[in-house]
């Protein structure tokens, strides 16, 4: 039924795995789609009480693909701003998912990855996870709700200093900071993952859905308009020279040189 995820589910779990290990889990165009259908395919679907998202192989996700924005950078053309609001779509998907969602975050989440990650309702991660924002260093402002959610957790601050330095946060200092729920390790990951999500599955799911409602109404009541105003800032950010310097320079494995141009 899917091309860029896997879907299956198992013990009334429904569970969504990202499935491009060759690039990291970066998302393809086709990704957005196929998680947003898969997340409403949870909510719909009676048997599912409560959903668990992963990435194949090493990573949980390594957000945008790199190619991709090559192939734009060589055409002359910006990230179209339709694209950028479907990747906003797919992270308010798992907001509006009526089943609770939990990230088991293997490896590194990066970029769109972690805003993905952060959309979830709880995170487990292990000491050898990576949070990395990731944008900055591409020469992009941030996508898909990064900002947002990140703020909702850990303060405008904090925030601000994580995504313009772009600091990478090992799976311990996520933990210290609020970002994810659970630390454990990557023997007792999916262990972990499992016990928490079967904890959820048996609770009241209808209660928990208008839980989620409630608190998108009150506290993300604007994660459309920010999108869109995501959408218009990346496109222009993809024209300038610092954004084709800095995907040139992580194609040829060299440090970037920035002008602010």
């Amino acid at each position: 039924m899917y091309k860029e995820i896997i879907f299956t589910i198992e013990n009334n779990i429904g569970f969504i795995t990202f499935n491009r290990p060759k690039y990291g889990n970066a998302f393809a165009e086709a990704s957005y789609g196929e998680i947003i259908d898969a997340l409403k395919n949870c909510s719909e679907n009676n048997s599912v009480r409560a959903v668990v998202v992963t990435g194949k192989g090493k990573n949980f996700s390594a957000g945008g693909n790199i190619l991709d924005f090559k192939d734009y950078i060589d055409n002359n053309v910006p990230l179209p701003e339709d694209l950028i609001v479907m990747a906003g779509n797919m992270t308010k998907a798992v907001r509006e998912c009526q089943k609770p969602v939990v990230a088991m975050i293997n490896g590194a989440a990066a970029g769109a990855g972690l805003s993905f990650a952060l959309a979830c309702d709880f995170r487990v991660a292990t000491d050898k996870s990576k949070f990395i924002t990731a944008f900055i260093d591409l020469g992009f402002p941030g996508d898909s709700g990064l900002i947002y959610f990140m703020k909702s957790y850990i303060g405008l601050a904090k925030t601000t200093e994580l995504l313009m330095t772009s600091k990478p946060l090992s799976g311990t200092e996520a933990y210290e900071l609020g970002l994810c729920n659970i630390l454990t390790t990557e023997e007792t990951l999916k262990e972990e993952t499992l016990k928490l999500a079967n904890m959820l599955a048996a609770k009241p799911t209808k209660a928990i859905s208008l839980q989620k409602k409630l608190i998108n109404e009150f506290f993300y009541k604007n994660l459309s308009e920010f999108n869109k105003k995501e959408a218009e800032y990346m496109a222009q950010s993809s024209l300038t020279e610092d954004h084709k310097e800095a995907v040139n320079a992580f194609l040829e494995k060299r440090k970037p040189i920035f002008k602010g141009k």
